[in-house]
Formats: C-alpha cells, structure tokens, sequence
C-alpha cells in the first residue's frame, strides 16, 4: 500500500523539522571537523525530503480538484523551506571546511 499525500507531507515535515534543529544547534556552537558526521546525517536528510518533494509533486495530481490547489500550495512552501535549509548546510559544510583547515 503507498502512502496517501498526507502521510508523505507529515514525514517531509519531520525530517526538514529535525534538519533545521540540528542545523540551529551547529550553527550556534560553529561547525566544527567533529560535527562531519551530524552535517552528513543532516545532508543525507534532505536527499530523503527532496524525494518526498517529488512523490508529493505527483500525488498532488491525484487529489480531488477541491484540495488540489491547497496542496499545490503546502507543496511549493515545503519545496521553499528545503531550498533554505539546503544553503543553510552549505553554509555550515563549508564553515565545517574552513575549521577543519584552520586546525589541521
């Protein structure tokens, strides 16, 4: 059985939640080389969004015409929220690099 849009939104919401959580925590303590493995955790994260990003794009067509352009909506927000928290990862891998260079 697949699951229904609803459920593929709620996991997206909860990885990009737990995504951002980890990237406030890095980013107020300075990443750091020791932080490589929470970034990739972190990166490996949004992969997973971003393909739940897509098979929401898809379901969105299956949905009745009276919720379509609702979750058009939810859908395009959560796509915005990903592009945010994907530079922000960016920004802490390369803080991350920059680190790792300054103490090696």
């Amino acid at each position: 059985m697949s699951l229904g849009i609803d459920e593929v939104y709620r996991n997206a919401r909860k990885l990009s939640m737990a995504v951002e959580q980890n990237l406030q925590r890095v980013s107020l303590m300075g990443a750091k080389e020791e932080d490589a493995d929470a970034l990739e955790d972190m990166r490996v994260k949004l992969e997973q969004v971003r393909g739940l990003i897509s098979s929401m794009e898809q379901l969105v067509k299956q949905e009745p015409s009276a919720k379509r352009d609702l979750w058009k909506q939810k859908v395009a927000n959560m796509r915005d929220e990903f592009s945010a928290l994907e530079k922000s990862l960016d920004k802490e891998l390369r803080r991350a690099g920059k680190n790792k260079g300054q103490e090696g």
